[in-house]
């Protein structure tokens, strides 16, 4: 497991040839010399201890070795020699020193079986010193049981989730302490199944996400079991008191005077984008936010702008990949008479607009070189032209740009004016993608389902533990935006007041169903799962799968996974009792 350092061999020896005179070997074994000889392509060590068996002979070396057997011999260079996995193919009689080969069948050293034992014992006690400290460091709970279900393995972390202490456990058959038929451990062993990101209540009031193996001799047969448990009850309970306030209740409560207030999370990285952005409402600076599609760099804009002495004048936006470039130019600066009509009339752009106040320019890499380097002088005289005019207009506009892209390797690259770029970016602010701020998840959802269930006159939904925990360990490349999306479609097409995961889109299912490929880690799935196995009766089965389907509204992914089956081999069933 731990291959710290190799096994030390001894390279101390002579070398003597077969046709030499056994006095030659007589002599240093004598002088307490380890002799090797090489003869008839195998290996032949002689120790100090060995001087009585060769006293009586004489004559040549090769004719006094028809009288003994070969050395063992383990080659140092084979890949099994640093797994150690030669050790237990040595012979159980051994008490010959073992000759270490190379690849080229020469000689690098020997070691007496006593030596080799001391060696290996060494060893293991410091892949047990390995092994303890990587267990007080890891926070999930871990469990080890052998084929019986003993507990040979329960770490700091398990004693904390489960307030089990080692002395009560260690020996002990784990079924003393969980009920044998809900441990996931102990069917990954009997079924020899690796389980990967199961939701599972192993204990009253403890909800864990857990990962199972069975272990595994080198001949393949199963010796134990290991799981590793990280611990969600907070995750779950902090849903179940977000969710616990009727939607009436809620929607009276007035927000705070503090504009911030709309920005909701508690995560270190969005408290960071808060705090700085406070900062950056007391002044007129240009601000550049950035960050990928969905994140709420447009909401943030908007909450800086109304934190600002700004706040009671306009606060408009142009998406700069959504105006045709012809007419950027126009949108943003106005135009005068005859610029495109042939008459006399005149339109101010979103800079005059919003006169006073703030203007977003979202997407601000998208706008032509041209129109940036009028938006530059623009800044730096703090006025403009309308496109087609003459006058000179005072600007009073504080501009806040948005990109999901990097404006200074742009600017480097020529690809952004390096002007504008220094002039806007005084002051930027990420603002993190939804996978780095999970633990805002609970809270962004809280607030959607409020919203939703007053636009859609429905009760206040609940997230179950299945879905949290799946929000969880999704990527969200939407970001905020597709949480928003995902929780509307629910609270739309959901029954009742719970969001399950049946109710997400088919997309998002199957992106679960494609990562926990081979896991049934649904609730009921096993008594869906023992049901179809223990059938006997091809109505039955019918029965059982129109079951699913009922639980699972239809959802063919869903029903699969209850089933602990695949998709293919639900569809062949299906098909098989025309419930297509």
């Amino acid at each position: 497991m731990f291959n710290n350092e190799q096994i030390k061999i001894n390279s101390q020896y002579i070398a003597l040839n077969s046709d030499q005179a056994v006095s030659l070997m007589i002599q240093h074994l004598r002088d307490s010399s380890t002799v090797h000889i090489a003869w008839n392509n195998q290996h032949y060590l002689f120790i100090p201890s060995d001087l009585n068996s060769w006293l009586d002979k004489d004559g040549i070396i090769r004719d006094a070795l028809a009288h003994w057997s070969p050395s063992p011999t383990v080659n140092y260079e084979d890949r099994r020699f640093s797994r150690g996995d030669w050790v237990s193919e040595l012979p159980e009689d051994l008490c010959r020193p073992i000759v270490f080969v190379n690849n080229s069948d020469q000689i690098a050293g020997f070691l007496s079986p006593f030596t080799l034992l001391k060696q290996v014992a060494a060893q293991k006690r410091i892949a047990e010193s390995y092994l303890s400290t990587l267990l007080d460091t890891v926070t999930d709970a871990v469990t080890a049981v052998d084929r019986k279900g003993t507990v040979i393995c329960w770490n700091e972390a398990a004693v904390n989730v489960y307030d089990i202490p080692f002395e009560r456990i260690m020996g002990r058959t784990i079924g003393e302490h969980f009920d044998p038929e809900s441990l996931m451990l102990l069917r990954s062993i009997d079924e020899g199944r690796i389980i990967r990101n199961m939701y599972h209540k192993s204990r009253e009031g403890t909800h864990v996400l857990i990962n199972a193996s069975p272990v595994t001799d080198t001949n393949g047969h199963i010796i134990g079991g290991l799981a590793t448990e990280q611990d969600i009850t907070h995750l779950v309970k902090l849903n179940e008191e977000l969710t616990s306030v009727q939607a009436s209740i809620l929607d009276n409560l007035p927000r705070k005077d503090d504009p911030f207030s709309h920005i909701d999370g508690q995560s270190n990285s969005i408290s960071k984008v808060v705090r700085i952005g406070k900062k950056v409402a007391e002044s007129d600076t240009p601000v550049i936010l950035y960050g990928e599609s969905g994140v709420g760099k447009e909401q943030l804009a908007k909450v800086i702008h109304l934190a600002s002495s700004r706040a009671e004048e306009p606060f408009l936006s142009i998406n700069c990949s959504a105006v045709p470039v012809g007419l950027l130019e126009s949108e943003l600066f106005g135009f005068e008479g005859g610029t495109f009509s042939g008459n006399s009339h005149h339109e101010p752009g979103k800079l005059e607009l919003a006169a006073g106040g703030t203007l977003l320019l979202n997407e601000i890499d998208k706008l032509p070189m041209d129109v940036q380097d009028k938006l530059y002088h623009a800044l730096k005289n703090q006025s403009f032209r309308r496109y087609g005019g003459h006058t000179e207009i005072p600007l009073n506009t504080r501009i806040i740009g948005a990109t999901k892209h990097n404006l200074e390797e742009l600017a480097s690259s020529q690809h952004f004016s390096s002007e504008l770029y220094y002039t806007l970016s005084i002051v930027s602010i990420s603002v993190p993608p939804l996978r780095d701020r999970i633990e805002d998840i609970s809270i962004l959802s809280k607030m959607y389902l409020r919203e939703f269930a007053v636009q859609y006159q429905k009760p206040i939904a609940v997230l179950t533990p299945e879905v949290l925990l799946a929000f969880s360990k999704y990527e969200w490349p939407g970001n905020i935006a597709e949480l928003r999306a995902v929780l509307e479609r629910s609270v739309i097409l959901g029954e009742g007041d719970q969001i399950k995961l049946e109710h997400l889109p088919d997309s998002f299912q199957d992106h679960f169903a494609t990562i926990n490929e081979g896991d049934q880690g649904l609730p009921g799935n096993i008594y869906y799962e023992n049901r179809l196995k223990a059938r006997v009766t091809e109505a039955e089965e019918k029965a059982v799968i129109e079951e699913a389907l009922q639980k699972a509204s239809g959802n063919k992914s869903i029903t699969a996974k209850l089933l602990g089956i695949s998709r293919g081999t639900l569809y062949n069933k299906m098909k098989k009792h025309n419930l297509e």
